[in-house]
């Protein structure tokens, strides 16, 4: 039985072809000549999804060449890369598929009509756009896409309403750019949300201690990409620094003109000179600089 995809392309008058290629298995359903070549012979690329092409006799016979294609002069055949309907619950089941959520709530409201081939049907989450921060309850596009005859895309659309339950840490204060995170400024909230491609912070370990690499207004979400490892030594910060000559240690205070961590190299300024120099970090708030010639070599280099 004739399936309804490929009858409504014959009622039109064309042959459908899914694949890239039009083949004589295809033809063949129309015209019993084509039944005599070998299957996989080939007569051109199929149109495009949606449109048409015509095959002429004389066109047919060359490309079947150099096996003969008995046909009546002037017959003509048209090919066709039909399209089939898009379905709201084939939409919600892709869409459902990207989502973290599988209870996720999802309402379309409105979605492409012109169809589309047949082909695996798919909704990334970089496709869907946010809706504004004074209605996020907004109706949004989604784009998606059609994966069809390999790896090409038939782009298509949604306009929807999308929510998932989701736990995350938020801001319960405006944290600067280049701060420490403290327990105190952060809370843990489950609540039904926007699905973001982003990743959140869902533990206070995940927070407590980072420094923000951005800054984050009160009730927003700490996104991981944001937050970055406390350094034992800020640009600006006094530091500790401590030169070394055998069994000899000087120390005095400097100001940091980069940052680091523990084996790291900085840059440090002598705050009686003016002068800067290059010191490992030790520790937290502490520099070394080994002076190979007693600690008078440092302090000469320094000023």
């Amino acid at each position: 039985m004739i399936g309804e995809f490929l009858l409504t392309a014959l009622m039109a008058g064309c042959i459908p072809v899914e694949s890239e290629m039009i083949a004589a298995r295809d033809l063949s359903v129309v015209e019993e000549a084509f039944a005599a070549l070998r299957p996989d012979t080939t007569f051109g690329y199929a149109p495009a999804p949606g449109a048409r092409r015509i095959l002429r006799v004389a066109d047919l016979k060359r490309l079947a060449a150099p096996q003969d294609l008995s046909l009546p002069a002037g017959a003509e055949i048209c090919v066709v890369r039909p399209l089939e309907p898009l379905t709201q619950d084939r939409l919600i089941a892709s869409m459902r598929a990207s989502l973290p959520d599988p209870d996720a709530r999802i309402e379309v409201v409105e979605f492409s009509s012109f169809g589309a081939p047949r082909g695996e049907l798919r909704f990334p989450l970089t496709g869907l756009r946010h809706p504004p921060l004074t209605a996020p309850g907004q109706a949004v596009l989604w784009k998606g896409y059609v994966e069809y005859a390999g790896r090409r895309r038939y782009p298509v659309w949604a306009k929807v309403r999308v929510a998932i339950r989701r736990t995350r840490m938020m801001a319960i204060q405006n944290l600067r750019a280049g701060q420490v995170i403290e327990t105190g400024q952060v809370r843990r909230e489950t609540a039904e949300v926007f699905p973001s491609a982003d990743s959140f912070a869902v533990t206070v370990e995940q927070v407590e201690g980072r420094v923000l690499r951005r800054a984050v207004t009160a009730g927003s979400p700490l996104p991981l990409n944001l937050l970055s490892e406390a350094r034992d030594v800020e640009r600006g910060d006094q530091v500790r620094v401590e030169a070394t000559s055998g069994p000899a240690t000087v120390g005095m205070t400097g100001r940091a003109e980069s940052a680091g961590s523990r084996g790291e190299t900085i840059l440090v300024r002598n705050l009686a000179s003016g002068k800067s120099f290059r010191a490992q970090v030790t520790a937290k708030g502490t520099v070394a600089v080994t002076a190979a010639k007693g600690a008078e070599t440092w302090r000469s280099e320094a000023k």
